[in-house]
């Protein structure tokens, strides 16, 4: 008799020791669960006009200065032209981000630097005192026309096909390291010298459209 009682108090322990140790794993689940809830990374952006203009793309939902950043990730296309958007941060957020038109808004400076994908930027008829496209060696295509830009760097942008910066206040530019360069309009800008390479300044482009009294030049000096 004394056997049988034995063997039912081992019995009875060994499953309560069973079901504590299932509990236990159950709140370690649990709790694992919780730790590895992300939060989601939140880009910042000041501009009301902008956020706006997100939303009416369905890529945020709440305009309260700040975008998921998961909810972005995925844009390779973003044309917000014409939407009274005075200031861009918060667009080095757009990773994947290949073209971007911005056009007839009221931008006075723009950063792409580090949208490193970017192969065409469409910037034209803002208020622009300054781009900064350093970097983007992919970048195809970059129109500035109607702008108050003075300076205009593309020196690191080999890749670049196409710019147009007519109507502005340019005064210096250098074109020399973009051998793919077949469209280039820099008409209406206060410059005399349009530093070229040699390879380009014995077979200027067709498309390339200057004022009369610019010239090229190896030595803008």
């Amino acid at each position: 008799m004394k056997n049988v009682v034995l063997g039912l108090l081992v019995l009875l322990f060994a499953f309560s020791c069973s079901e504590d140790a299932e509990n236990q794993e159950d709140m370690i689940s649990t709790d694992s669960g919780d730790n590895d809830v992300a939060v989601s990374e939140r880009i910042l952006i000041p501009d009301a006009a902008f956020e706006q203009a997100l939303i009416d793309l369905n890529f945020d939902n709440e305009l309260d200065g700040a975008v998921d950043k998961s909810r972005v990730d995925f844009v390779t296309d973003l044309i917000i032209d014409n939407k009274e958007i005075s200031d861009l941060t918060g667009i080095a957020g757009f990773d994947a981000l290949v073209n971007l038109n911005v056009r007839n808004n009221q931008l006075t400076e723009v950063d792409v630097s580090d949208n490193s994908n970017l192969l065409f930027v469409w910037a034209e008829d803002n208020r622009l005192e300054s781009i900064d496209v350093d970097g983007l060696s992919s970048l195809e295509k970059l129109g500035l026309d109607r702008n108050v830009l003075v300076q205009l760097n593309v020196n690191s942008n080999s890749s670049l096909q196409l710019l147009t910066a007519s109507d502005n206040r340019i005064n210096a530019i250098d074109v020399s390291n973009n051998g793919a360069l077949t469209d280039f309009t820099i008409e209406n800008n206060p410059l005399n010298c349009i530093l070229v390479s040699q390879a380009q300044l014995d077979a200027i482009p067709l498309d390339w459209t200057k004022d009369d009294n610019d010239s090229y030049s190896l030595d803008c000096e």
